[in-house]
């Protein structure tokens, strides 16, 4: 009889000793498990003020008058939903530009610079409509010639203006298809120079801020948490 009380009361004991590890190794995993969550909200926070780049190529719509102008955007996103900047702009290297465009003249060198600002018309996960509007200052050198030679240069200050709606498609939160279609005027006292019209672009949008994020929780914050919890059990 006393043998079946001891070995009664070393499995009570036993029991009660392992409970208490598992119920301090909870106690540790839960407050492991509160400061990943503590961490990854502060890893994803809404900020007020995060950057912007946009390398932007804009192609023309006429294949008579050929204006493809590339150019590289940079600025501040605001809320989520206002975008601020500046931009420069140059005619595209690789399109048609330095060609003569007819036998008037032929422009040897296009360029601006822009202040923008784009207003997020939607911004839902998957799909953004932005509003961009644009308004800067420039240049442009050209050669007339008569029916033999170029004979002359001319030289003169622009004003582009622009709007237009960009549309981007993500099919993955940190990647996706980005498309704009535009007008852009040129205030110019030469009538000849006619890069006025419509435009478009297409190209990769990437969000670097989600990227880093991610890599931040999933690679670092989750594979620690992970790491302790082992050590813990």
């Amino acid at each position: 009889m006393k043998f079946l009380f001891l070995i009664l009361l070393y499995f009570i004991s036993y029991d009660f000793y392992y409970g208490q590890i598992d119920s301090v190794k909870k106690i540790k995993i839960d407050s492991l498990k509160l400061i990943l969550e503590k961490d990854s909200i502060h890893t994803y926070r809404f900020k007020k003020l995060r950057p912007y780049i946009d390398i932007d190529r804009r192609n023309s719509f006429s294949n008579k008058n050929p204006n493809d102008i590339s150019g590289l955007q940079l600025g501040v996103i605001v809320n989520e939903y206002h975008t601020f900047g500046f931009g420069l702009y140059t005619i595209s290297k690789y399109a048609n530009n330095f060609n003569p465009i007819n036998s008037v003249y032929k422009v040897n060198q296009f360029g601006y610079a822009n202040i923008f600002y784009e207003y997020f018309l939607v911004n839902k996960k998957y799909f953004q409509i932005k509003l961009p509007f644009e308004i800067g200052i420039g240049g442009f050198n050209a050669q007339l010639k008569d029916s033999v030679a170029f004979i002359q240069k001319t030289s003169s200050i622009i004003f582009p203006i622009g709007a237009g709606f960009k549309f981007i498609v993500k099919p993955i939160k940190w990647a996706g298809i980005s498309s704009m279609i535009g007008y852009r005027y040129i205030y110019k006292k030469e009538t000849f120079l006619n890069y006025d019209g419509l435009y478009y672009s297409i190209g990769l949008w990437l969000d670097f801020r989600q990227i880093y994020r991610d890599i931040k929780y999933y690679k670092i914050q989750k594979r620690n948490y992970k790491r302790q919890v082992n050590n813990i059990l």
